[in-house]
């Protein structure tokens, strides 16, 4: 074998891991409802509304089953290494947006599977059937309120089952 033809072998291998590591899909990917369990409270994501996930720089994702348990994990998460968050869009039960670029609202009546009544929607859009959302928020302010409620005292988890 030449040695043009083994410089080209040799940089096809090293090349080839890169590729696929390229390729790989930088959108959510679907979640698995009745099957999965949340990355941060263990419980089994069943509600449609509800479901968020986070991939990690290595491509590993991480299932919750509400907006909680992924600010919670996100939190505690070095989120230099997340390569995307999405939660749900209420409105759209099973679609995942960019955590980001949605609205978030905190509904009265602890509707999240957490009981911290937070839904996501479409950026500026009011979640369907809610007739008072109150004020939307973004993803940083819903980061800061899970935040604020995991240090409250006398709380023994950072969220409520």
């Amino acid at each position: 074998m030449s040695d043009r033809r083994r410089s080209v072998t040799a940089l096809a291998r090293l090349a080839a891991p890169l590729l696929l590591l390229a390729c790989t899909a930088a959108g959510p990917r679907p979640i698995a409802y009745g099957e999965e369990s949340c990355g941060y409270c263990r419980m089994t994501i069943t509600d449609r509304r509800f479901g968020a996930e986070a991939r990690t720089e290595t491509g590993k994702v991480h299932t919750f089953d509400s907006i909680e348990c992924l600010a919670a994990y996100a939190a505690a998460a070095d989120t230099a290494r997340l390569r995307g968050v999405w939660v749900t869009d209420y409105n759209r039960p099973g679609t995942l947006v960019p955590a980001d670029s949605a609205t978030f609202w905190q509904v009265d009546g602890g509707i999240s599977p957490m009981g911290r009544g937070l839904v996501a929607t479409t950026a500026g859009r009011a979640p369907d059937g809610v007739t008072d959302p109150g004020t939307p928020l973004d993803w940083a302010a819903v980061r800061a309120i899970v935040a604020r409620d995991a240090l409250r005292p006398g709380s023994a988890e950072p969220h409520a089952h």
